[in-house]
This record gives structure tokens, sequence and C-alpha cells, in this order.
């Protein structure tokens, strides 16, 4: 109880944002979550005044200015160590709740104890699921098949990842070496090898528009295209050893090169010549948490 009356189930669950160039995105993100909910923003240094934009947009909200771009996992978990509510939901600046989300998810915690890690129906732009996905070391065979009630499964997304906190820090948060991408392909492979279970918890929805939490710009994409092949042998080595991952890198690294500079003019060459770029990174032992957009 509370002085007002009964406590609100949604009072359980803390919802933390990482915020780069998201302030067009922050004011709908925040005004869909249920009032009950502690908010922490991450602000990773935005130029574009995310902080300032999430202050207006939820007053109530615990903004933390991170004096550089950490990067999502990183920042994440600066945002999660202020956590002490029950459960903790990391939520895209380009996710909306519905009215119940929360609830629901707290609601399916409680049903399945064994689960540290739960996730809604993530609803694309578009209209459909965004539901599965596919390791750079596992390579699906067939469609994926849409749950039509809970189910296990072997991973639930970032952009909504609703997490029993008590296994957060037991595992130590999101690995802090990665600073984009992969992140939650991680956490959901080391909550698995600790025994507990990743729920897919159906008619619970947050609608997702996917690549819309940053403004756009070439800069940008090559930037993110970088992480993605950095991180990318990253997880390959930690999980199945360098010698793996090396041979990834061998075997796609100079064909990204090749059609980055055959290629000029085609849309994607921004993004073939940064993942080529951040796959190089890793090889010759760079750390990708020291490499920013400005840096």
């Amino acid at each position: 109880m509370t002085e007002d009356g009964p406590s609100l189930p949604e009072a359980a669950c803390s919802v933390v944002i990482v915020a780069f160039h998201s302030a067009a995105m922050l004011p709908a993100c925040l005004a869909a979550i249920p009032a009950a909910c502690p908010v922490i923003v991450v602000d990773n240094a935005s130029p574009d005044g995310s902080a300032e934009v999430a202050l207006a947009a939820r007053p109530s909200a615990r903004v933390i200015r991170a004096p550089r771009n950490l990067g999502f996992g990183p920042g994440a978990n600066l945002g999660f160590a202020e956590v002490t509510t029950e459960f903790g939901m990391l939520l895209n600046a380009d996710a909306t709740l519905e009215p119940t989300s929360i609830a629901g998810l707290i609601a399916a915690a409680r049903r399945y104890p064994q689960a540290a890690l739960l996730a809604p129906e993530i609803i694309a732009e578009e209209g459909h699921m965004q539901f599965g996905h596919d390791l750079p070391f596992r390579r699906l065979r067939g469609p994926v098949v849409e749950p039509v009630g809970d189910a296990c499964c072997w991973y639930v997304g970032g952009s909504a990842m609703f997490l029993r906190m008590s296994v957060l820090r037991e595992l130590g948060g999101f690995d802090p070496e990665i600073f984009l991408y992969f992140e939650d392909d991680d956490l959901c492979m080391r909550v698995r090898a600790a025994g507990h279970a990743l729920v897919h918890v159906a008619g619970i929805r947050v609608r997702h528009l996917g690549g819309a939490s940053s403004a756009p710009s070439a800069r940008l994409s090559h930037f993110k295209a970088f992480h993605q092949g950095w991180s990318r042998l990253h997880l390959q080595a930690k999980h199945r050893g360098r010698g793996a991952a090396w041979r990834l890198a061998l075997a796609e690294w100079p064909g990204l090169v090749a059609k980055a500079a055959l290629r000029r003019g085609d849309a994607r060459q921004v993004k073939w010549a940064g993942r080529a770029a951040g796959m190089w990174a890793w090889m010759r032992g760079r750390k990708a948490t020291g490499i920013a957009l400005d840096g």
C-alpha cells in the first residue's frame, strides 16, 4: 500500500532508455510509459538536446548525462546501476509501449519464475511481428515460426527487453566491451548458459519503428556498420573461440573490402566499408568501446 492507495503493479519495474540523437523519438516513447514506473534515461552525450527533451517530456525521470558516447550496452549498465525495483526494462527510444505492456510482462514474470528475460510481441511500423534473430554462427534453416502463445525461446531482442534484476546483477550486466550491436545476443546466451529461461510473451505488444532511435546520416551509417563488424567477431570469439572468429573474418572481410572499393555509387557501399573497417579493427586488436562517432 501507499499513502494514496494500493500500489500499482507497474511500480515493480523501472524502464531504462539509452538515448543518442534521440530527441525526436523520446517524447512519444516516454509518454507511453505508465506513470508508476520509475524511468531512467541515459543520454550518451547527444548533441541534439536529448537530455533536455527527456526532462521536459518526463520531469520525474532520472536523466544521466554521460560525459561521452559510452555505447548502448555500457550506457544500459549505467542506467541499470540506478534501478532498485524487482524488474527492469530496456526500451529503445524508437519503441512505444501499449497501456498494459508493463503490467502484462510483470504478470508473466510471476507465472514463470524461472524466466530471467521476457519479451513482448515487437510490432514493426508495417504491422508485422519482429520475431527471431540469426546469430553470426547460428544459421537458421527455413522460416522462423511465430509462436501463437507464450513460448520459451533462445533469443529476445534488445528493443524491448524485460529483465529480472537479480539475474542481470548476477551476470554482471551487458558486456562492457561491446559498444553497439550483439549485446542482446550475448546477454541471452549468458542467461541461458546460467540455466535461466527466456520467454516470449504472447498478447503483450510494443511498437517499434526500427532504426529510428538516432537521426540518419551517411556518417552514422558507417559508424553503425563498423560496430556491426567488430561486435560480430567479438561475439564469435567469446562464445566459439578466436579460431572461429578468425575463420569468419577471413571468409567475409576480403569480399566486403572488394565491394566497398569496386561498387562505388551503390547505396550499400557505406555499410560494406564500415563493416570491413570494424572487422579490421578487431583483427588488429582494437577495443570498440574506445571508438565513438566523434573519435
